[in-house]
């Protein structure tokens, strides 16, 4: 059975952490993994997707989307992020116009990335899916059981509104 902390002392994720203005103080927490991680610093050194559909960059779109998740603020859900499939311990996806990011909520406002992709590479290739059932043999690869999982599909029940 493992604990937030000992998967980060693993190095199995890692915090992350976004800019906050004065005053702000973070209110949710925010984890990915070593691949995510990756992915993320390719993200914010300017790669590009294909056609971008949104009229930010997708830097921006993912910096606006942590910082609306780590201060607490509402997110939107269908719109800015939902579960995949109805199940227990279910795999959630953040979104921006460009941007699909997959992972789960460790607990009560608290999720962990696992991969990140362009939102039209995976409405394309309908790699829902494909997302869903990797982090699902990942958790069972970390150790994760159902203390690290959230269990619930509806909005309230993965953050705080």
């Amino acid at each position: 059975m493992s604990t937030i902390e000992d998967l980060v002392q693993r190095s199995a994720i890692a915090k992350i952490d976004v800019p906050l203005d004065v005053g702000e103080q973070p209110l949710r927490l925010l984890f990915g993994t070593p691949g995510f991680v990756d992915w993320l610093k390719c993200i914010l050194e300017g790669i590009e997707p294909k056609i971008r559909l949104g009229d930010t960059t997708p830097a921006e779109q993912i910096d606006h989307l942590f910082h609306l998740f780590l201060t607490g603020r509402p997110l939107v859900p269908m719109r800015q992020f939902r579960f995949i499939r109805a199940e227990d311990n279910a795999v959630w996806e953040l979104k921006t116009p460009d941007i699909r990011i997959f992972g789960w909520f460790l607990k009560r406002d608290c999720f962990v990335g696992v991969f990140g992709d362009w939102a039209d590479q995976v409405k394309d290739h309908d790699l829902y899916r494909g997302y869903r059932i990797a982090i699902r043999r990942l958790r069972r690869e970390l150790g994760v059981d159902d203390s690290l999982c959230v269990k619930g599909i509806l909005p309230s029940d993965v953050i705080s509104v």
